[in-house]
């Protein structure tokens, strides 16, 4: 039987083929011009029986039968294989792209067809596919069978990548997929856009235009005021603003508008930097009055408010610390010194009176606290003898390093031998009279003027030295009222008195007697108080003795080798007040301070002006003593310590400083609340006191 074999050339080997017995079939497949990337797939299967079937290998296009007569074709031959029938079932399959990609099927054709006996057919069998493919992509239309969404673009096909130009490229269904086409505009340029509408676009419509962040808040305000400050993610500041777009004006932050600092009206605001909520008006600045100028306000003052940039008042601070306003010897912080002064504020006089050995109370002595002692006048040396005088001829000494007096006064009835340690009574008295001024010189001897213009001597001789203390008198025989002396030259100290007949004496007692009193001065008034720093310029005061009470002050310019004064009226300032000045004292050759009736006090500064001084606060009656402190070193330099006969004056040692009263030195004990006549200091502070009834006081006494 002779052999037959099916087997599936291409054209090409079918036309080599020399087998004339084979029995054979052309089989021409034509397609649509243009489709050149694509595949064919061809299958034979005998229909005699189903298991037998052969593929042959791919089948591309031909590119360059395009332009052939009828179109493009490829030719394929079908064989007869040995065992096969001659009835076949040709089955032809087109592909897109290449045939080693695999492309979809986009279309099928099976037809019979009956092989002849022998020798090849001369009848082709054509199969007709329509295969557009009009942008030469590989890929066919989706109508005909393919994958291509647009056949007339390249750009679009299963094929081709996620590009934006609102374009299925893919040809997935989807145009654009991947790309973020919507466009939200930024009107206010904070980076965040407003919604929900957008413009679709695969590039910006402009510069305004933004992406929106999935999962991000609109922008909450785009245009208008404060819009670039609100947009969702902006950290939320204090400013009245929505920053972060959650609907809630400056979350986290305190109230505003809430009273704050009321003092100065102020209320709750966002800080400038909006970090914070402030208060529109810093905290009230107190500041109180600083008279003394020592950067302490006087403590317990009233404050005085300031706000704002509003410039404290002159002579004010922002404490009040100072326990006594006046003084400058006196503020928190300074250093304590043994002055009677509470220096630092602290509470507590000099801090321990031992340091300071003692502090200013009544010296318990037996000969000065004798009942009926009424003691005037106090005088202190250079060396430190302290005299005290008064009525009856009452005389006694204290001598440096001594804490008993000695009297020298004069008893009808002698006393009781005194009981306490001090010395026996010292018969060289000064007789019966009543003394109102002293003066001691460097060596302790005292210079005595009472009453009737009586003056004495008294050296404070110890022992059986016989002294004769005989008083004199002055030519005017009034009563002495004041008293200041200096230890003058070869021929002895030289003495000012005052009387209460306006007379000025200089006394020489070392001259003969008939040259010892030289008057200087005679008025129709009384002096009540003299005081000078140096021989050649004495200050008096008093008042009138007739037509009324009025206070009067005086220079007087003494001339040395012609034994001359010319006396300066003085005025006051404002208008004299009732009353008499009854003490003076230089502090320096510019300053000086008097004191007188209905508390009277006045200061002089070198001219021939005196200014009147409120007295201090609940005092009214009379002032009778005054001294000054003139001691460069001390802060108390310039002080006017003063001392009074009236209720309202007892107890205590007022102070005037140049800034006002300041507060008095009260003395330490009950004894004190008595009339007090005159006082006295040394250079160094140290302080006596005398007054009615026996009453001697002391600073610093143990």
């Amino acid at each position: 039987m002779r052999r037959i074999a099916l087997f599936l050339f291409p054209l090409l080997l079918l036309a080599c083929s020399k087998d004339k017995e084979q029995a054979g079939q052309q089989v021409i497949i034509k397609y649509t011009k243009g489709f050149h990337k694509g595949c064919f797939r061809i299958q034979a299967e005998d229909l005699a029986d189903s298991s037998r079937t052969l593929v042959a290998p791919p089948v591309a296009p031909r590119a360059d039968r395009d332009d052939e007569d009828g179109g493009p074709f490829v030719n394929v031959a079908i064989l007869q294989k040995e065992g096969w029938s001659n009835r076949i079932q040709v089955t032809v399959s087109v592909h897109e792209e290449p045939c080693d990609q695999n492309g979809k099927l986009v279309d099928t054709k099976s037809e019979p067809l009956t092989l002849p006996g022998e020798g090849v057919s001369p009848n082709p069998f054509v199969m007709q596919f329509n295969t557009p493919d009009q942008d030469d992509d590989g890929f066919l239309p989706i109508a005909s069978g393919g994958t291509d969404c647009e056949d007339r673009d390249r750009e679009q096909n299963i094929k081709f990548a996620e590009v934006c130009d609102d374009k299925d490229n893919n040809c997935d269904g989807t145009e654009d997929e991947g790309f973020d086409k919507k466009w939200y505009l930024d009107e206010d340029g904070d980076g965040v856009p407003r919604g929900p509408d957008f413009v679709s676009s695969c590039t910006s419509p402009g510069e305004k235009y933004k992406h929106h962040v999935e999962g991000q808040r609109f922008d909450c305000k785009d245009t208008g005021a404060d819009a670039e400050k609100m947009f969702p993610g902006n950290p939320e500041t204090c400013d009245d603003v929505d920053n972060d777009c959650d609907d809630i004006v400056d979350n986290g932050f305190a109230p505003r508008g809430v009273t704050c600092n009321p003092e100065c009206q102020g209320l709750t605001v966002c800080s400038g930097d909006g970090t914070a909520v402030v208060c529109s008006k810093e905290p009230g600045r107190y500041y109180h009055p600083d008279r003394d100028g020592d950067g302490q306000g006087a403590k317990g003052s009233a404050r005085i408010l300031k706000c704002g940039t509003e410039p404290a008042d002159p002579g004010t601070v922002p404490n009040d610390n100072d326990c006594d306003d006046a003084d400058v010897a006196a503020r928190a912080g300074l250093a304590e010194v043994c002055d009677a002064i509470d220096n630092d504020c602290d509470g507590t006089v000099d801090n321990t009176a031992q340091a300071c050995g003692g502090t200013l109370k009544n010296v318990e002595s037996y000969f000065v606290t004798l009942a009926g002692h009424h003691w005037k006048t106090v005088s202190v040396g250079a060396n430190g003898h302290v005299w005290v005088a008064g009525d009856g001829g009452k005389l006694a000494l204290r001598r440096p390093g001594e804490q008993k007096f000695e009297s020298f006064s004069y008893y009808s009835n002698a006393p009781a031998p005194p009981s306490d340690g001090s010395l026996v009574l010292n018969e060289n008295n000064c007789q019966n009279k009543n003394w109102t001024a002293s003066w001691v010189n460097a060596n302790g001897v005292v210079f005595l003027g009472g009453d009737g213009g009586t003056v004495a001597i008294h050296p404070g001789a110890r022992g059986t030295a016989a002294y004769d203390c005989v008083p004199a008198e002055t030519p005017g025989q009034s009563r002495i009222t004041g008293m200041i002396g200096f230890e003058g030259d070869a021929n002895g100290p030289i003495i000012y008195l005052a009387d209460s007949s306006a007379r000025l004496y200089r006394w020489r007692p070392s001259l003969p007697v008939a040259e010892r009193f030289t008057e200087l001065n005679n008025g129709d008034f009384a002096y009540y108080g003299v005081h000078a720093l140096a021989p050649e310029f004495v200050l008096a005061v008093g008042g009138t003795t007739t037509g009324g009470t009025v206070q009067k002050f005086y220079s007087h310019n003494v001339q040395l080798q012609n034994q001359t004064s010319a006396a300066n009226p003085h005025t006051v300032n404002p208008d004299n007040v009732n009353g008499n000045a009854r003490a003076v004292w230089m502090g320096s050759a510019t300053s000086a301070c008097a004191v007188g009736d209905n508390a009277a006090v006045w200061r002089w500064d070198g001219g021939t002006t005196w200014n009147k001084v409120d007295g201090p606060a609940g005092v009214a009656g009379r002032f009778s003593g005054v001294v000054m402190r003139n001691d460069a070193q001390s802060l108390l330099t310039g002080q006017c310590y003063i001392v009074g006969g009236d209720n309202s004056s007892r107890s205590k040692v007022h102070r005037l400083t140049t800034y006002g009263w300041a507060k008095p030195l009260e003395i330490q004990s009950s004894t004190a609340n008595v009339a007090l006549n005159d006082l006295a200091i040394t250079a160094t502070g140290e302080i006596w006191i005398v007054g009615e009834d026996g009453r001697v006081f002391h600073y610093p006494e143990p």
